[in-house]
């Protein structure tokens, strides 16, 4: 009987992942954010036209998404990983040489899609295909490697813009991406443990001695490996297609995106036209992203013990709550307990559709299935800053759109309620 290695390969996988989401920051628009005011002091854009790359580069990574899925079920992460993160860190080296706006919207729009459409859609589906007891820990993991990439990148090229100029920040960003990203993925990552010889999770599955007994000196944890496999589902993507749960999923994802990223976007104007100052409205920020590392490591151990269905119905009314606070926060503490109830929903609603997905759906087809939700949340996020926009230009104030927002996320937590676990039909089983 061949016995499991002492170290479970799948741990390395996770670093691989979770050093590629913490270089994905170089292209988060927190760190853009950065940049706005010194490219439109050198070079003459207006915000807006700075914006608006970010907003085209979600709809192409929406775009990405299912196609990357797809590869990813195929031929594993490590290829289109590599690729994904060359792209980012040749488009910031270029960006850091860029005169027109054209260039601007080619190389930063083709960086943030395949931020969104490639490289963390395919961290995702990596852990999803090596893990299934410790998934959700695994997860949580690498989506607190993204905001603490965010909370230590920020500073440094904050830093860097005032010392040696934007265009040197990008240099420093494109070195930071192929370090910290191209080099982990080419080395680490692998498809799936069964290519390695390996059981998923690292453990035994269905051995059995001469004598009919589990071929472990812990039975107890042998039956609950089996008892976990014997749950494990394999859907296809056109059978999960069939499914009215999956479509209930997409809906709830694409309006609460809109939500989330119409808040986001939108979020410091707000504060200020509430009376706070611009370093309060900024300091929120901070306290949002380090309110969103706790989290991730703290769903993902949850996830493992609670039902994602149901975490994902408390992340929507979280959402629904946060925004609530807000349109009533005109006070510093008011104000960071938005924050801290925002940077939590956010960081869940990032993680937990995930880990609904694998639960429901299984590993065999998990690419194809998470880029198509992927794709349809990252559409969401791409439209939320417009519909804000409209509503404050139409109004003069963001209240309605917020007030909006919110009543959206009370009700798509009602959608996931009725989006209980499918089931392959029995003509459909092999």
């Amino acid at each position: 009987m061949r016995q499991p290695p002492r170290f479970y390969y799948g741990w390395y996988v996770v670093g691989a992942a979770a050093a590629i989401n913490f270089a994905n920051a170089a292209v988060a628009i927190a760190i853009l954010s950065i940049f706005i005011i010194p490219i439109s002091n050198e070079l003459g854009w207006t915000r807006t036209e700075i914006a608006g790359a970010a907003s085209l580069g979600a709809i192409l990574g929406a775009a990405f998404a299912p196609i990357s899925g797809w590869i990813l079920d195929r031929v594993g992460s490590r290829l289109i990983l590599v690729v994904g993160c060359i792209i980012i860190g040749a488009t910031c080296l270029y960006l850091s040489v860029v005169q027109t706006l054209v260039g601007f919207y080619i190389a930063f729009t083709l960086a943030r899609a395949s931020e969104l459409g490639i490289t963390s859609v395919s961290t995702s589906t990596a852990i999803g295909k090596w893990f299934l007891l410790y998934r959700g820990r695994a997860t949580g993991l690498i989506f607190f490697a993204e905001s603490a990439g965010i909370i230590v990148l920020a500073p440094i090229i904050q830093m860097i813009i005032g010392a040696e100029g934007w265009r040197m920040a990008w240099v420093v960003l494109a070195g930071w991406m192929f370090a910290i990203g191209v080099i982990p993925s080419a080395l680490f990552m692998r498809r799936q443990p069964e290519d390695m010889g390996l059981n998923v999770d690292g453990r035994v599955r269905n051995v059995t001695s001469e004598t009919g007994q589990p071929a472990s000196n812990n039975d107890q944890d042998c039956n609950r490996d089996r008892e976990e496999y014997k749950e494990e589902v394999s859907w296809s993507f056109a059978q999960a297609l069939r499914t009215p749960t999956f479509w209930l999923l997409l809906i709830s994802l694409f309006v609460v995106s809109i939500g989330t990223s119409g808040v986001g976007v939108h979020l410091v104007p707000h504060l200020i036209q509430q009376g706070l100052s611009s370093q309060s409205a900024v300091g929120a920020i901070s306290v949002m992203f380090a309110a969103g590392a706790l989290a991730s490591v703290a769903l993902g151990f949850a996830s493992e013990r609670i039902s994602p269905r149901i975490l994902m119905v408390l992340t929507y009314l979280l959402v629904a709550v946060s925004v609530g606070i807000l349109l009533e926060a005109d006070t510093i503490p008011e104000t960071y307990l938005f924050a801290i109830t925002s940077g939590t929903a956010t960081t869940a609603f990032f993680i937990i559709p995930f880990l609904l997905c694998s639960s429901y759906y299984g590993r065999a087809s998990l690419g194809s299935i998470y880029g198509a939700s992927k794709a349809v949340q990252v559409g969401g996020l791409a439209l939320g800053p417009v519909v804000a926009g409209l509503m404050y230009d139409t109004t003069g104030s963001y209240q309605d759109a917020f007030l909006w927002f919110g009543l959206l996320a009370f009700a798509s937590s009602l959608l996931i309620l009725i989006a209980r676990r499918p089931t392959i039909p029995k003509s459909e089983l092999a």
